[in-house]
């Protein structure tokens, strides 16, 4: 896929571009992936299936993993998180990932309608 067709289908198809976009190295994003649920698809099973990311979702978890980070912090100098707690972080965190993946499918399917739409009409003319 050349560099244009990439951007505009909006995919990160390697571990390299994946890191470049989030200008780090691929092991701390493969870490993160690992540790910290980056979302990363994978084409088949296994470790060493290729893989792809779309960058609304990796903005979202970057923005995701931010807030928590802020809000871990304001809760250490206050009181330590509670195992109830950590198990509500979890399943907003996971939420936040249904949601980014609901909205990336949407997006998919809007956007055949906003093409047609765009295109010009063709008025066919009749004999008279």
């Amino acid at each position: 896929m050349t560099e244009s067709t990439q951007s505009l289908a909006g995919i990160l198809n390697s571990w390299k571009e994946i890191a470049a976009y989030l200008g780090r190295g691929i092991r701390t994003v493969q870490r993160w992936e690992r540790d910290l649920s980056l979302p990363v698809h994978r084409i088949g099973k296994g470790k060493r299936s290729p893989v792809f990311a779309m960058p609304r979702e990796l903005n979202f978890w970057l923005a995701m993993v931010d807030s928590d980070r802020r809000s871990t912090f304001t809760q250490l100098e206050i009181a330590p998180i509670s195992e109830a707690e950590g198990e509500l972080r979890m399943s907003i965190r996971n939420l936040s990932h249904l949601v980014a993946e609901a909205s990336e499918l949407q997006r998919r399917r809007v956007e055949p309608a906003k093409e047609r739409r765009n295109q010009p009409k063709l008025r066919i003319k009749r004999a008279s």
